[in-house]
């Protein structure tokens, strides 16, 4: 393995823990279309997804004939009221902040870029990273690999000298297909047993 040069980064459970953010404006998005959805059954249904991997089968599961693009814009707009419900990962943002000198950074993540820049404006990121590929860069999402080729095309590397950081199942198959090692790692208040 070359040494590495980059650190490419999940964002949703990774580097921010936006769990209640999303489930709280998702369901407010949903209630509009009378659609409720319980905590558990949306988180496992949605962890590391973009909406149009998860949102027409919920709909459809529902019985409801709504729109997912519809709802998924209700939701954006929804979204930034409940970003103080989110929560930074202090140790991750250390680690980059550290390593800065030593590594480029990517994030890599499947939310919007309107999500994306909400999380990071909020949370003061914005400088944190050397360049940042959403869903809205890609046309395939997670867990296919075009999010991660693109990031390490834009810091002009290579897979094995890259390192992601990612949380979910979805996240470390894209990682994996990819062909990054890969660290996963967890917020406490995203762990199932808790």
């Amino acid at each position: 393995m070359k040494r590495i040069s980059a650190i490419l980064v999940d964002m949703d459970g990774t580097l921010v823990d936006t769990a209640t953010a999303n489930y709280e404006a998702y369901a407010a998005a949903l209630r509009i279309v009378g659609v409720a959805v319980a905590r558990a059954p949306f988180d496992e249904v949605t962890r590391g997804r973009n909406w149009r991997q998860f949102l027409p089968a919920m709909l459809q599961a529902s019985g409801s004939n709504a729109d997912p693009a519809v709802v998924a814009a209700r939701k954006a707009e929804i979204y930034p009221s409940k970003i103080p419900l989110t929560e930074v990962n202090k140790a991750l943002i250390a680690l980059l902040k550290t390593g800065r000198p030593n590594w480029r950074t990517a994030l890599v993540t499947t939310a919007s870029s309107a999500n994306v820049a909400t999380v990071l404006r909020y949370h003061q990121l914005e400088d944190l990273f050397d360049t940042i590929v959403t869903g809205s860069d890609v046309a395939r999402h997670k867990p296919d690999p075009e999010a991660y080729r693109l990031a390490a095309a834009r810091l002009q590397v290579s897979p094995d000298q890259c390192l992601v950081i990612e949380d979910s199942d979805v996240g470390v198959a894209s990682a994996t297909a990819f062909g990054a090692p890969c660290l996963r790692i967890a917020f406490a208040s995203t762990i199932p047993w808790k």
